[in-house]
C-alpha cells in the first residue's frame, strides 16, 4: 500500500487562504450529500468537529498567518494548524517553561467523512505534527520544551498515539515532552520517509 506524501507549509499565504475557503464550500456540499443538509446531523462526529475547527482555522490563519502550519498534497491543503510559542507554567509547582501550544489542528473535510472518498488523504494530521516537531527542534527555532494541546475528548486517542500524555493537574491539557517528541519523530521518519 502506497503511503501519502505531504509538503510542509509554514505561512498562510493567499493560496492557503484560498484552500481554507474551498474547505468551507466542500463542507456545505458534504453536509448536503452525507448529512441531509442539516448540520445538527453531524454533531459529535469527526466531520462535525472538522466543520467547527475549519472555520476557526480560517479566521486565525487570516489574522495571524505566521502562526499557521499545514501540509499539502496534490496541490491542496490536507491539514492545518495554529501554533503559538509561549512561556508559562506547564506542570503545577515546576515554574515557567518555554513551550509550543498547538492551538488548532484540523484535517481537510474530505479526510473527516465517515468513509473514504477519492480525495481522502490519510495521515495528514500525523505528518503535520511531525513537521511541527521538526521545526521546533531545529536551529534557529530550537526549543528545549514541550508541545501542549487542550485536547477535546474525541482527539485524546489520536494525541496519545503520538506520545502526548494527559497533564496530571487535571486541566484537560495533553503534553508532549521533548523525549517523547523525538521518539515519535524517529518512528515517523522510519515509517513514512524510507
Amino acid at each position: 500500500m502506497a503511503t501519502n506524501q505531504f509538503v510542509f507549509v509554514n505561512y498562510a499565504n493567499d493560496v492557503v487562504i484560498s484552500n481554507l475557503l474551498y474547505w468551507q464550500n466542500k463542507i456545505q456540499s458534504y453536509l448536503i450529500e452525507y448529512y441531509d443538509g442539516d448540520a445538527t446531523n453531524a454533531l459529535r462526529t469527526k466531520f462535525g468537529i472538522c466543520m467547527n475547527k475549519s472555520q476557526e482555522l480560517l479566521e486565525y490563519a487570516s489574522d495571524e498567518p505566521s502562526n499557521f502550519r499545514g501540509v499539502v498534497s496534490d496541490n491542496m491543503l490536507q491539514c492545518g494548524a495554529i501554533i503559538d510559542r509561549r512561556r508559562g507554567e506547564i506542570y503545577l509547582y515546576e515554574g515557567r517553561q518555554e513551550h509550543l501550544l498547538l492551538d488548532i489542528l484540523c484535517s481537510a473535510p474530505w479526510n473527516c467523512l465517515p468513509q473514504s472518498i477519492a480525495e481522502t488523504k490519510k495521515g495528514a494530521a500525523t505528518w503535520l505534527i511531525a513537521e511541527i516537531i521538526q521545526e521546533v527542534i531545529s536551529p534557529p527555532n530550537e526549543m528545549s520544551g514541550i508541545l501542549k494541546v487542550a485536547a477535546i475528548p474525541a482527539a485524546i486517542e489520536f494525541y496519545s498515539s503520538i506520545g502526548f500524555e494527559e497533564n496530571p493537574d487535571g486541566s484537560r491539557e495533553m503534553i508532549l515532552t521533548r523525549e517523547k517528541a523525538l521518539q515519535f519523530l524517529e518512528a515517523h521518519q522510519l515509517r513514512w520517509r524510507r
